[in-house]
């Protein structure tokens, strides 16, 4: 890992106005998001780990999914709660330097991909879809994202990897190969709508990746966005 990157980022953020706002940048935001079993809070845990033990200030907010208990999954509404969550605290942090990294476990463009498929369940209507993705892609905080990145992996490799620890083969209402295959889908085609227009998207598949080196791919695209901004 290219520790002088890090030191370079370091020294210039460890200096005596630290804490002058109108001085220093804001936090890095950071946004993991994809399917399920591809890898995203493995990523987490090693990019707060590696990023902490180097001596920078860095927040891992909770998932929108372990806060919005009380709201079925069966429903728009839940995604749209689980966004907002995301957005209030991306928001709110953007004010301030508190941290130096902020890693989300889903965000933004995770709301805009799941509007997609609530529509193709008939949950949403065409206007609505348009209304709320426009919404979570307002310029007032979209670009406050400095990097997205959407893990998907092959459905099979994927339950490969649900089940290999559980204690149960009771599969969950995404777990399953037939909602994987159709979640893949959707951010696939979700980044291909977006990419466009959002540049610090990137699209990373992990079916034959192995974790160490998953980690260290993402760690050092971080590294050269940071170093660029």
């Amino acid at each position: 890992m290219s520790e002088d990157k890090l030191a370079r980022t370091l020294s210039y953020l460890d200096i005596e106005t630290r804490r002058n706002h109108n001085v220093l940048p804001r936090p890095f935001f950071i946004e993991i998001t994809g399917t399920p079993s591809a890898g995203k809070t493995t990523t987490i845990v090693e990019l707060d780990k590696f990023f902490r033990r180097m001596g920078f200030r860095v927040l891992c907010p909770q998932e929108g999914a372990q806060v919005v208990r009380h709201i079925e999954r069966t429903t728009p509404l839940y995604n749209l709660t689980t966004g907002l969550y995301a957005l209030n605290i991306l928001i709110d942090l953007s004010q301030t330097h508190y941290y130096d990294f902020v890693i989300f476990d889903r965000c933004l463009f995770d709301a805009y991909c799941w509007m997609l498929y609530w529509e193709e369940r008939k949950k949403l209507n065409k206007d609505e879809l348009v209304l709320i993705q426009a919404f979570f892609l307002s310029r007032f905080w979209i670009n406050t994202i400095d990097v997205a990145y959407f893990m998907v992996c092959d459905p099979e490799k994927a339950m490969e990897r649900e089940q290999r620890i559980a204690l149960t083969q009771k599969l969950g209402s995404y777990t399953n190969p037939e909602t994987l295959k159709t979640l893949t889908l959707r951010y696939k085609r979700g980044f291909e709508a977006l990419r466009p227009n959002f540049p610090q998207l990137k699209l990373f598949d992990t079916t034959n990746k192995t974790e160490k080196g998953m980690v260290e791919e993402i760690a050092f695209h971080i590294l050269d966005a940071l170093e660029k901004k």
